[in-house]
């Protein structure tokens, strides 16, 4: 009777056993479909692979967006924001926006720079950039400096500056020219110690030259030039709508002063602009947007990246479109740029 028990306690025990061993086994199981699978001999993409990659990306798009502007009954006059309606959205599906969406993949990191609100800009490879060794001679004047280290402009500054604070603090090489003709000076978020490598105009940007005008105004390739510069590693720009024919002026420019192989290439590496569309940007329709736009891509500019400004849409009292939008483009035919040094 003692043995019977015996070895039903230690067949019970065995049970017991085995269940939690089973039960363990269930906790800690992952079907193996769900784990990350790696090709065998599979190397991860360098940079020249995923640039490719990129490239790829972005001619579809292109092709993607003369296939839908020739769906549209009215190209090339196709209306900024077509969908109006529950009606009109059913047959264009879209805002001027998704004919242009940033389909280029940065190769590197992208990280927020500034605040998070209006102000703050994406930049694509910001470790790339704080990696630029400072130069071992330093000029402090304006315009021997030339080419040292990493060459921002900034154009818009408003009073409000934390992006170029936090790129004086995070890129020990950068020296940043501002320019705006609606304000004196920086905006208080650049501390004092910062003041040697930030240089900053009470000057506009135009199409044309106008030194005798109060505020003066410039085209961007004569501050290049007072500035010694041929290059520069990213450009900021937000000035309401004068985008376009300041851009204009620039691609002409750079276009008849090219000399290299193939096509023109725009001496930027990056750019951060806010595009302005809408009733108080007269002439910018699709077709004219669309062949600025594309001229800028045929001289190397790739999306990168895209926020749209919703401030635009929040701040009147009576409805809007979403007529304000940041993007990122990066020149992919910029060998100058530290972005494509491997």
């Amino acid at each position: 009777m003692a043995l019977g028990r015996g070895i039903a306690t230690i067949v019970v025990l065995i049970f017991f056993i085995a269940v939690l061993h089973n039960n363990a086994e269930e906790q800690s199981y992952i079907p193996s479909s769900l784990l990350p699978q790696r090709t065998p001999g599979r190397k991860f993409a360098g940079l020249k692979d995923r640039m490719a990659l990129s490239e790829s990306a972005w001619q579809k798009s292109v092709q993607l967006r003369g296939q839908m502007a020739e769906s549209h009954p009215d190209n090339p006059q196709i209306p900024l924001f077509p969908a109006q309606s529950f009606e009109s959205f059913g047959k264009y599906p879209y805002t001027l926006w998704d004919f242009f969406p940033p389909t280029y993949t940065c190769p590197h990191d992208v990280q927020r720079v500034g605040r998070l609100g209006d102000g703050g800009k994406w930049v694509c490879g910001m470790s790339i950039y704080e990696s630029v060794p400072v130069p071992k001679t330093w000029s402090k004047t304006v315009p021997s400096g030339g080419q040292e280290g990493v060459v921002i402009y900034s154009f818009g500054i408003n009073g409000e500056s934390s992006f170029e604070a936090e790129m004086f603090e995070r890129i020990p090489s950068a020296r940043i020219w501002g320019y705006d003709f609606s304000v004196n000076a920086w905006g208080k978020q650049i501390a004092a110690k910062y003041q040697d490598r930030a240089f900053f105009k009470k000057v506009g940007i135009g199409k044309t030259d106008e030194p005798a005008k109060s505020p003066p105004f410039f085209t961007l390739q004569t501050l290049m030039a007072q500035n010694n510069h041929t290059y520069m590693d990213i450009l900021k720009i937000d000035v309401e709508g004068s985008e376009y024919i300041s851009f204009d002026a620039v691609m002409d420019y750079f276009t008849s002063a090219w000399r290299g192989s193939g096509e023109a290439v725009l001496p930027i590496g990056q750019i951060m602009i806010e595009i302005h569309v809408g009733e108080d940007q007269k002439g910018i329709d699709f077709k004219r947007f669309r062949s600025w736009w594309e001229r800028l891509e045929k001289m190397g500019m790739r999306p990168t990246w895209m926020e749209v400004n919703l401030m635009a849409m929040t701040i009147p009292k009576h409805k809007t479109d979403p007529r304000c939008t940041e993007y990122v483009l990066v020149n992919a035919r910029d060998r100058n740029s530290v972005l494509w040094q491997e």
